[in-house]
């Protein structure tokens, strides 16, 4: 299911310090499930532009990529905690460790995937990133690979870019959608993943030095649970 999505894409050549949008960030639905692919996407936003025009090519998600690794095993009949949590955001049932790093970090608590509406988006998401990897060469990272794929799918949070006070970083960033586009619309935050996912392989130069912060080698669960890739 799903009915209310937003589109954008992005190119950065670093080689000439090259930034462009790819036809113009929109609203949009998935209507036709068979046709919503990342080649689709493109066309969409502009026909005459492929994928096989790019070396690198990144698509960035605003929904979960996984559920809770505890969820996982509770609903796969393993035995289950039963330790009440000191706050919601430590049910291990209902949030990955990434977004209690997000909560911890940010003072921002991430809807649940198991609990709360993400679900459906979460299973949107999931479902499509699956037929992407089948169908389509691409790799959910970090679960599937590593951050040197030429085709990846990472997941990103672009309420905390449009929530947060990060000085330069923040300006820089949102000074580069299209002034005419409301920020109170899909297409505004499809803007945002498609800069995040610039900024996933852009090693710090679409803005100086601004990189996606990436999971510590010791982060817990992380293959079994995803990651959000933040600033």
């Amino acid at each position: 299911m799903g009915t209310k999505q937003g589109i954008a894409a992005a190119y950065f050549d670093s080689s000439t310090d090259t930034f462009s949008w790819i036809g113009q960030p929109r609203n949009t639905n998935i209507k036709h499930h068979k046709e919503w692919s990342p080649e689709g996407i493109i066309d969409a936003l502009d026909s005459s532009v492929s994928l096989d025009d790019f070396e690198d090519i990144v698509v960035a998600i605003d929904a979960s990529l996984g559920f809770p690794l505890k969820f996982q095993q509770l609903v796969n009949m393993s035995k289950s905690e039963l330790d009440i949590p000191p706050k919601e955001i430590y049910n291990p049932f209902a949030y990955r460790e990434t977004e209690r790093h997000i909560f911890e970090k940010f003072n921002k608590k991430p809807l649940s995937a198991t609990f709360d509406k993400l679900g459906n988006n979460t299973t949107l998401a999931l479902s499509y990133a699956l037929s992407w990897t089948a169908n389509h060469d691409f790799k959910i990272i970090p679960q599937q690979g590593s951050n040197d794929e030429s085709r990846s799918i990472i997941e990103v949070y672009p309420a905390l870019i449009k929530e947060s006070e990060q000085g330069f970083k923040k300006e820089g960033l949102l000074d580069l959608i299209p002034a005419d586009l409301p920020k109170k619309s899909d297409a505004y935050d499809a803007s945002i993943c498609a800069l995040l996912a610039l900024l996933f392989k852009g090693n710090g130069d679409l803005i100086e030095n601004v990189m996606l912060t990436h999971p510590p080698d010791e982060f817990p669960y992380v293959k079994e649970e995803g990651w959000i890739y933040y600033i």
